[in-house]
């Protein structure tokens, strides 16, 4: 009889909601800060810094909510939010442009903006952001990275509150140790 409960009770609860996972890095940059407490401020997002390309793209799929300056985002400049599905939304940060419309759909990897400066910040860069219901997540909890065209996750290294290449690691440590 329990048996039969708990099968009925689980047939009734609906599944989780599904996760966004994105896998195209929406800039061609170093993670410059993290997401979370950074210099006793939190931090809702990732920027994205130290870019060889200006231009931002969809992290994932999905339908632009809005553009431009948007109310609750002051200091943010101009924004792209992407709704992602079950309470999703990315947000791309401090462009200079942007080259979508509310209503559009998007696919991974689509060109949506011209990364910059607008808002309140210290140079160019794309602050990208993943909310689920209006609460900030850490966006690097959801990457899963292909295995082509796009760096796998193990190729970046944690360093001075910042990601960036092994590779730029490797060099940096070089150098720190033949300076000794």
């Amino acid at each position: 009889m329990l048996a039969l409960l708990v099968a009925f009770a689980l047939a009734r609860t609906p599944p989780p909601p599904p996760v966004p996972t994105w896998s195209t890095w929406p800039a061609q940059g170093t993670v410059t800060s993290p997401f979370g407490y950074d210099g006793g401020r939190h931090h809702p997002g990732i920027d994205i810094g130290v870019l060889r390309s200006l231009t931002v793209r969809a992290a994932q799929p999905g339908r632009v909510l809005a553009v431009g300056p948007q109310t609750g985002f002051e200091g943010y400049g101009n924004v792209v939010e992407v709704g992602l599905g079950d309470g999703y939304v990315a947000l791309y940060a401090h462009l200079s442009a942007w080259e979508v419309r509310a209503g559009q759909q998007l696919h991974a990897g689509q060109r949506l903006g011209t990364a910059g400066c607008t808002g309140w910040c210290t140079g160019t860069h794309l602050h990208f952001e993943l909310r689920h219901d209006g609460e900030a997540v850490n966006p690097l909890r959801f990457f899963r990275a292909q295995k082509s065209g796009v760096r796998r996750s193990a190729s970046f290294c944690f360093r001075s509150g910042g990601i960036s290449s092994t590779a730029a690691c490797r060099t940096n440590i070089r150098s720190r140790s033949s300076n000794t």
